[in-house]
This record gives C-alpha cells, structure tokens and sequence, in this order.
C-alpha cells in the first residue's frame, strides 16, 4: 500500500511538472510545499488520490475541443475519491456546462456532437450519483453528526472561523486560533483579501474564475453548515488556486467582465480595472510569496517527521510485536486513536467504547463514550468470563485501580507530533484469591 502511495504522489508531481503551465521556480516551490509534499504524501495520503485526479483534468483540459469523454471520466474518478473532490468535480462540470451553453460569448468551439456530449453527461452523472450514495452516511452514523446535524444558524464566530480557513490553506505559517474572536476578525479580513487578490488575476479569464468562485463558495458552505476540517480538508482551497491559474493559461484575455460591470456602475468598473492592473503586475510576488510559505512550511514539517513521527502507533505496535505481547486479549481506548495499532499488528482489538473486537471504528449509536471507570468494569467482567490476561493499552495514563485486577505498568510511547496518539501499555492480571 505504501508503494502504491508513493506511485500516487510521483504521479501527481510528474503530471504537474511535465504539463503545467507555471515557471520552473513555481513548480520546484509548489511540489515541495506542506501540502503536496507533507499533508497529502505522508500523513493524509489517501487524498492524494484527489489531487492526482485534479492534475489530470487540468492537463488533459485541451480535450473538450474534441470529445467530452475523457474529461467526464476524470469528473467521475474525481468525485468518488472523497467529498470535497466531489464539490470540486461539480463545480468543474458547472463550469464545462457553461461554456458550452454560452460558447458564442467565450469564442469557445468544439467538435463534440450531441451524442458526444450525452455519454459524457451519463458518465459524469452516473459518478456523482455513486460518489452522493456512497458519501451518504447510515441512519445510525454520529460521525460530524451523522446525515441530520448541519448548522445553519447565523453565527459570526462560525462565519470567520470559516473565512479564515483560506488563509489556513494559502499561509501555514501563521496560523489564527479558532478559540480567540479577535485573531478570526483580523485573518478573515487577511483571508478576503488573499480571496479578492485571487479573484482579479483572474478576472480576464472568466472560465476559470467562474470555476474559482464556484468551487470556494461550495467548499466554504460545507465548512460552515457541517465540517470545519482540518489540514487535509480545506487545504483544497490551495489546490483550487492552483488549478484555476492552470486552467487560466488555456484562455486568451476576454473583456467580457469588465464590459458587464461597466454596464452596471461604470466607476465601479473603473476601480476593478484599477485593481486589476495592480495585480496584474504584482501577481507573480504574491504567488512566489504564497509558495515560499507553503515550502517553509513543508520542509519544517517533513524535517519535523523525520525527529519526531506524527503517530507513535507503528513504535507501539512493533514494541508489541517484539516482546510477545500480542497472545494476550488486547483492549484499547480511545477506540479511533488505537485503531491504527489494530492495522500495523493486523489483529483485531477489543474497544470499551462498542464493546467488541474491532480494528477500524464504527461511529454509530452502539458506540458509548467511555471513562476509566468504566474500562474496569469491563476488564474485570472479561478476565471472569474469559480467565485470561489483558494487554491494555490507552492514549493517555490509566488511573483507575481495582483490588480485583494486578495493573501492571509496561511501557509509555509518548513521542509523537499528534497529541492523542501518544500510547501506555498495561499487563492486567487477575488477582489470586487467597481462600
């Protein structure tokens, strides 16, 4: 699996240094950035995949001047890879849609025929509905509040909380709190301000900032009605930029735009025009300056890695492997935090929280938050029933003492970057009846 990891990550790299259209610098910089050499090639590779697909439409863009078939199946790839990829892929569809309806305003032409365009239609339809299907989670899912929990209440923090997260994504070096209101009221500003800088480069490129506006603008209402994310989650806003500049290169500069805010408030498209030219010579500073932080930011991380691992599952689980300890009954808590160990010993643990043997987590309404306590109680009813030892292991130190069980210390493996995956091993034995 690693291998195939690395061949994703070597793929996406090559497509986007053999076919994209940025200088060489650009590229260096890019490639070697937090997200595509640290967040989506290491620690979250599988978005990799997601990223890979993106580079694919955008080199094989030129196609649709033939045949919308190609770019159809890379949409439906695309969208079955994860669920901000599939708000990417619709967004891309919209944007193929428009241009074809209004082709005689965007000079666009095609030889793609009607039965042509069809096909494409089914397939890139017949992936989104497979990727919505697949994406819909059960009745019984709490995971980000299952299929019924959205926020749609009208909240400042939220909102520039949200905001904030283009900043998150385009500069990683100095990163607002979201528990402190005034550092979100000034990054959001900071982050409208990134979003506008982006909006005029690629104003006389109408294709790609109709995509832009598109694809933030969903990403950014799913982060606010549902999921904040992390990292790895609205990072896409960073690829988004990248693809749209990438797609801009297919396009000759139209007016289209300005004339269509000269015609509504012709000051107004004065200052747009004003601002454009701004950009437009200063462009280049703020993309090197973009990918500059991004490659700052990449090499701590990856150096960061290399002293001390974002997860001390793979030491925990080979320190297990090597003493034998593996024979026992293992049991672990929190459950998603020692999952992973469950994957490096290829065994199947017993979780308080469900009460079963399990390796991946099923977040349903079967799964119970547990305390110490209650892991005791459990531990002492098993070793009853099944008259066997417990090898224990928990994400943080295990208080609770019984005068039924011998909690015998093992060993603590605390060296890791991600603060829940910091792991204590313990020998629970029953204790011999004196009668």
């Amino acid at each position: 699996m690693q291998f195939f990891h690395w061949f994703i990550a070597i793929a996406s790299v090559s497509i986007f240094v053999i076919f994209s259209p940025f200088t060489k610098t650009q590229k260096i910089l890019f490639i070697f950035g937090y997200l595509p050499l640290y967040e989506y090639s290491v620690i979250s590779r599988n978005y990799g995949i997601g990223v890979l697909s993106i580079f694919i439409f955008c080199a094989c863009f030129k196609t649709r001047h033939n045949s919308y078939l190609p770019l159809a199946l890379i949409l439906a790839i695309m969208a079955n890879t994860n669920a901000y990829c599939l708000l990417i892929s619709l967004a891309l569809g919209f944007t193929l849609t428009i241009e074809y309806i209004f082709r005689g305003y965007f000079h666009y032409q095609t030889k793609a025929n009607k039965y042509n365009i069809l096909g494409a239609s089914l397939i890139f339809f017949l992936g989104i509905f497979i990727s919505v299907f697949m994406l819909l989670p059960p009745a019984d899912s709490t995971l980000q509040g299952g299929a019924s929990q959205w926020f749609f209440q009208l909240d400042f923090n939220r909102l520039t909380q949200t905001i904030t997260r283009i900043w998150r994504s385009y500069v990683l070096v100095i990163i607002p709190s979201d528990s402190k209101p005034i550092d979100l009221f000034i990054f959001s500003f900071l982050s409208l301000g990134l979003f506008t800088f982006s909006l005029l480069i690629l104003l006389k490129k109408p294709i790609a900032l109709l995509f832009y506006i598109a694809v933030n603008l969903e990403i950014l209402a799913f982060t606010y009605a549902k999921f904040l994310g992390s990292q790895r989650h609205y990072g896409h806003l960073y690829i988004i930029l990248i693809a749209a500049l990438w797609l801009a290169h297919y396009y000759d500069n139209s007016p289209i735009i300005i004339k269509f805010i000269d015609r509504i408030n012709h000051r107004l498209s004065k200052i747009t025009l004003n601002g454009y030219n701004f950009v437009y010579h200063n462009k280049k500073s703020l993309l090197l300056m973009i990918l500059w932080l991004q490659l700052i930011a990449g090499i701590v991380a990856f150096s960061r890695d290399l002293i001390t691992p974002y997860s001390s599952s793979q030491v925990t689980a080979n320190f297990i492997k090597d003493n034998e300890l593996s024979n026992h009954l293992i049991m672990g808590s929190e459950d998603f935090t020692i999952a992973p160990i469950s994957g490096y010993l290829n065994q199947k643990i017993y979780y308080p929280e469900s009460q079963k043997l399990g390796s991946y987590v099923l977040f349903n309404n079967e799964r119970k938050i547990v305390n110490d306590g209650d892991i005791m109680k459990q531990m002492i009813n098993i070793i009853a029933e099944e008259n066997q030892d417990i090898l224990l292991i928990m994400n943080r130190e295990f208080m609770e003492r019984s005068p039924n069980l011998d909690i015998e210390f093992i060993e603590k493996f605390t060296k890791s970057f991600i603060y829940n995956e910091k792991y204590y091993l313990y020998l629970v034995k029953s204790v011999p009846s004196l009668s």
